[in-house]
């Protein structure tokens, strides 16, 4: 007869390794990203930013690389980028950094 307990053991520590690795990369991935506030729709989204070089043409050195709404919105001001210092990276949340911008 078979012993299938070695083979039950086996797959189970595979598919928990996979499923571990699968977290890991999900949350490196989300982690690097900021969450702000979209000054033009008013939508709190995940905004990946990168400094630019010293020589970039764009003087704030900041640059927005990936936007969670620019599947609607790809030329937009990037006014979220004055808020870039009071947020952080990763899950942690600021509501001062979320409120709402004034209208003008």
């Amino acid at each position: 007869m078979v012993d299938y307990t070695i083979l039950d053991s086996a797959v189970v520590i595979i598919v928990l390794v996979a499923v571990g690795v699968l977290m890991y990369l999900l949350i490196k991935f989300v982690s690097q990203d900021r969450l702000m506030r979209c000054p033009e729709t008013g939508a709190i989204t995940f905004v990946d930013v990168a400094q630019t070089s010293p020589g970039d043409v764009n003087g704030s050195g900041l640059v927005v690389r990936n936007c969670d709404l620019w599947t609607d919105q790809k030329n937009c001001d990037r006014g979220c980028l004055v808020r870039y210092g009071e947020t952080t990276r990763g899950f942690r949340l600021d509501l001062h950094a979320l409120r709402d911008f004034e209208r003008q």
